[in-house]
């Protein structure tokens, strides 16, 4: 899609950063859900997800301007009975 139609059509503009890898723009039509761009990107459940900040359910609208944050879990350390 061209920027001249997606902005005809109402499309929802964010920055999705995915630690390790890399900085995208994704550009799609309202409504625009976090679960789509997750599912569109591939993401699983072993990623942290935070839209500016806040972590937000999959069912959460993006909106223009919005920066979805994509980081793995981190697992380790020591267990509770060890510390």
């Amino acid at each position: 899609m061209t920027q001249e139609l997606l902005e005809q059509e109402k499309a929802i503009t964010v920055k999705v950063v995915m630690m390790g890898k890399n900085v995208t723009t994704v550009a799609r039509r309202e409504p625009f859900v976090l679960g789509d761009l997750l599912k569109e990107m591939g993401v699983n459940g072993q990623m942290e997800v935070r839209v500016n900040g806040t972590a937000v359910d999959k069912d959460h609208r993006l909106a223009p301007g919005d920066m979805v944050l994509i980081v793995p879990k981190i697992k380790g350390g020591l267990p509770s009975s060890r510390r």
